[in-house]
């Protein structure tokens, strides 16, 4: 490279031709002298190019920008690539053109990338081609960093480093336009990670920030436009799939975002093992608009939650009326308890040794003026989702203890009455307070009451639900596992739970007297059940027959719409304690 210093009698201007050199007198000498103060005052560069002379001059403050500790620099047009990245050769020959200042990032002599503004007057020929340049470089690093941070922080998550809502629904909105003109479907995914509160709960929001930032290197890895790919808000994601082909791609793409939760997450030596509800929505079947679109993919992945979670639903016209009814639901149950409309009923439980009712689970109900009867598989997830289910199950224990006190002073002495207990009551509610405010409020014993849970609720977080039903228990409440079977069914959690009754699911009531393997597996549970000292009660018990097998393998006690069906307290009541024979 060819730099040299020159200083001719005319400061401030360069004759390259001549390249002579002069003596300078005291007024030469002074000019000079200020020129280069001037320029070590500037924090840029003056630029003059000539293509005609394939040369381009630099004069000012070289060593910020180019990195030359020379204040004066001359370079060919080929030597000055070796500084600019080619994707802004066009882009900045476009911008001299029309005059226009041009933001670019350059690598100068010390490997440093800056970023560095350009402006100034072009001069062109009769072609419209650049003949000479002369303006202005201005150091912008830390603006453009400054500017590029912005950008940053308002299109994309800080967690993540996914696309946020503003981002997304900016892009979607031009994606849908190009699909529209291809003729294309696409497929836009909402995936809601399930239960993810209950992280960030039991381990703490860090850990749930990691569980976040970890899933979405995961994502990133199963789509390459990573620009379609969007943290929504909280635990929920959202992903457009372009140029959809057919259901089985859409398929393809769910099992393996699924996929990503089959194995645990490994956080800070824990082990964080969750699912995920997915809802798909297709454009342009499902709507054209991005707004439709959004409002569809996620009614699908809330069917998809309500159904039980860890799995997916693709929109429908049916999904539609769906969620109408939960929204209806949802409306109607925050007035239910104020408005009297819920009340409980109780079904009998009975002693296999003697035939005789020993006591009785409650059981919600709900009467609406508008929707008339709700079944309780309607709304308690609808109440569990808003956490109305925390005063609803406040309203059965009370309307328990009331029942309890009333028994107790017409004499009844053995008996228990199970209480269906939810995850978020365990979790959230003030459960263990109340129950002693009602011991304390109704001068009765814990020792009628009965707790049950269920399997899911105990594993969402064991050690943790372990130690509050031991408080519980400590009370002289007894604690029910219910809906054995459906679950986890790991028979080692029956050694670790503080559980004193095992309640088996009517599916395998149903099923044991013609299948062989359902029978045995009854068989085998009541058999361990009592050697852990743990009682046995079977659900669901409609026939005869099943009552007469229960009762050959030794089974305690049992319930279903063979003895009784959830009645009013007033006409179960006097079942109690009497011995029921309806052979």
């Amino acid at each position: 490279m060819n730099r040299e210093r020159f200083i001719n009698k005319d400061v401030g201007s360069l004759n390259i031709d001549n390249k002579d050199f002069f003596y300078l007198n005291e007024d030469e000498e002074f000019l000079l002298n200020f020129k280069q103060s001037f320029i070590k005052s500037i924090k840029g560069l003056f630029i003059y190019a000539s293509l005609e002379k394939n040369l381009i001059m630099f004069y000012g403050n070289n060593k910020d920008i180019l990195g030359y500790d020379d204040q004066f620099l001359i370079m060919n047009t080929e030597e000055i690539k070796e500084y600019i990245r080619n994707d802004y050769i066009n882009f900045l020959i476009d911008g001299l053109k029309n005059n226009k200042e041009v933001e670019l990032k350059i690598t100068n002599k010390l490997k440093k990338e800056i970023w560095i503004s350009i402006k100034g007057f072009t001069k062109k020929d009769e072609k419209d081609n650049i003949i000479e340049f002369e303006g202005y470089i201005h150091n912008i690093n830390i603006e453009k960093e400054a500017k590029l941070m912005l950008e940053y922080i308002t299109f994309y998550d800080e967690l993540t480093g996914l696309s946020n809502r503003k981002h997304f629904n900016k892009l979607i909105k031009a994606e849908l336009n190009k699909q529209s003109l291809l003729e294309s479907r696409g497929a836009l995914i909402i995936v809601d990670i399930d239960n993810f509160k209950f992280i960030n709960d039991s381990y703490g929001h860090k850990c749930g920030d990691f569980f976040l930032e970890k899933f979405s290197q995961d994502l990133k890895k199963i789509f390459s436009f990573n620009e379609l790919l969007c943290r929504f808000g909280g635990d929920e994601f959202i992903i457009f799939v372009p140029n959809i082909l057919d259901l089985k791609q859409i398929k393809e793409i769910i099992n393996k975002i699924m996929n990503l939760l089959k194995e645990p997450y490994i956080i800070n030596n824990k082990k964080i093992v969750t699912t995920a509800s997915i809802g798909v929505a297709t454009f342009p079947d499902d709507g054209e608009e991005s707004e439709v679109l959004l409002k569809n993919a996620d009614s699908a992945m809330y069917i998809a939650k309500s159904n039980g979670k860890n799995q997916w639903q693709m929109f429908n016209s049916n999904i539609s009326k769906e969620i109408n009814r939960i929204y209806s639901i949802q409306k109607e149950l925050r007035t239910a308890l104020d408005n009297d409309e819920m009340f409980v009923v109780f079904q009998p439980k009975v002693n296999l040794t003697d035939d005789e009712v020993n006591g009785f689970e409650a059981l919600i109900r709900w009467e609406n003026s508008e929707m008339g009867s709700v079944s309780p598989g309607e709304f308690i997830p609808v109440a569990e989702s808003t956490r109305l289910i925390i005063p609803i199950g406040k309203f059965v224990l009370r309307e328990v203890f009331i029942k309890i006190s009333y028994l107790l002073s017409k004499g009844y002495d053995n008996f228990k009455i199970a209480v269906n207990l939810s995850e978020i009551q365990l979790r959230e509610g003030d459960l263990l307070e109340y129950i002693k405010s009602l011991v304390e409020e109704f001068k009765v014993s814990p020792k009628y009451i009965e707790i049950e849970i269920t399997e899911s609720m105990i594993m969402k977080s064991v050690d943790r639900n372990i130690k509050y039903l031991l408080e519980i228990k400590e009370l002289g409440v007894s604690i029910a596992l219910d809906d054995f079977g459906t679950g986890y069914s790991s028979l080692n959690y029956l050694t670790k739970l503080p559980i004193d009754v095992l309640k088996i699911d009517r599916s395998f009531v149903i099923d044991m007297v013609e299948n062989d393997k359902s029978r045995y597996i009854v068989e085998k549970i009541i058999q361990l059940s009592h050697k852990l000292g743990i009682n046995v009660v079977a659900e669901g018990v409609e026939e005869k027959e099943q009552v007469e097998y229960l009762k050959s393998i030794d089974c305690d006690t049992v319930q279903g719409y063979y003895y009784s069906r959830p009645e009013n307290f007033e006409n179960v009541v006097e079942m109690l304690n009497k011995n029921i024979d309806y052979k």
